[in-house]
């Protein structure tokens, strides 16, 4: 079980991974996890509002606990006055979309980054995130985490601390998340719109499919949603995060003409207001 070191309290949905490998899970809504190896490894523990921590898994007990982070947060002066104008960043069309990155069974969190532009400065608030989705299971839950870039251009430094959890209903969605109460201002450096897969029970899809020139079905699993993405020419906006570090995304390989040769781009939408 994870708990926050000061508080005591249960940390739901804490992102696991063996560190320089594909294997993770998350981390349950009474922050409990199973994690399957065979011999010793290094396993990191990353939440958001909580310091990521690297630990062998010789030394796990029953109870893990991670240190909160200190964040000093800008002042935010709140008014009566009702937002007037609005601004969509990253429009894209449902119909249009047919390509989607799903995470299988393992913990992905995928990174977009959102340039700040002076046209911003009237309505410098963030509003909502729209995403396109597309899941097998009803209600499907995955994390939105917020964060700045560091030196490298790497997603790094949260720009709000908690988890802001989305819901993805069956099939074929725009799932919209209001974010207007958190009073957020866009960054001038710019910042990272990251969606976290949570491999948790009540996003597990089973299903059956047959490998190539064979005729056997065979037992398969992932984890809802698949997020929709636009194709786009250069890995500039598209990080992810894969054996416990960030990376920049690959070229789409063996897909339809439209794709190929191309990079994913997360089909995310982000509304400001003043």
């Amino acid at each position: 079980m994870i708990i926050n070191s000061e508080t005591k309290e249960k940390i739901p949905y804490v992102n696991i991974w063996v560190e320089n490998e594909n294997v993770g899970t998350t981390s349950n809504e009474k922050g409990e996890f199973k994690l399957e190896i065979d011999s010793t490894k290094i396993i990191l523990f990353s939440a958001i509002g909580f310091e990521t921590k690297k630990i062998s898994s010789d030394v796990i007990k029953e109870i893990l606990e991670l240190k909160p982070i200190t964040t000093e947060l800008d002042e935010v002066i709140i008014s009566s006055k009702k937002s007037t104008q609005e601004f969509i960043i990253g429009e894209f069309k449902k119909s249009k979309i047919n390509h989607y990155f799903g995470c299988g069974i393992k913990p992905w969190i995928t990174a977009r980054f959102f340039k700040y532009n002076d046209k911003y400065e009237k309505t410098p608030f963030l509003k909502k995130i729209r995403v396109l989705t597309r899941s097998d299971v009803k209600d499907s839950k995955f994390n939105i985490r917020l964060y700045g870039a560091n030196e490298k251009g790497e997603p790094e430094n949260y720009i709000y601390d908690q988890n802001i959890i989305g819901i993805a209903k069956k099939g074929k969605k725009t799932t919209e998340i209001d974010i207007s109460e958190l009073n957020i201002e866009f960054p001038e450096n710019g910042f990272f719109i990251a969606i976290e897969w949570l491999i948790i029970e009540d996003n597990k899809y089973e299903y059956k499919y047959t490998m190539e020139g064979s005729r056997k079905k065979i037992d398969g699993i992932s984890y809802e949603p698949a997020i929709g993405t636009i194709p786009a020419e250069t890995d500039e906006n598209s990080w992810i995060f894969n054996q416990g570090k960030w990376k920049k995304v690959w070229k789409n390989v063996g897909t339809n003409k439209k794709n190929e040769e191309k990079y994913s781009l997360m089909a995310i939408e982000l509304t400001l207001t003043n």
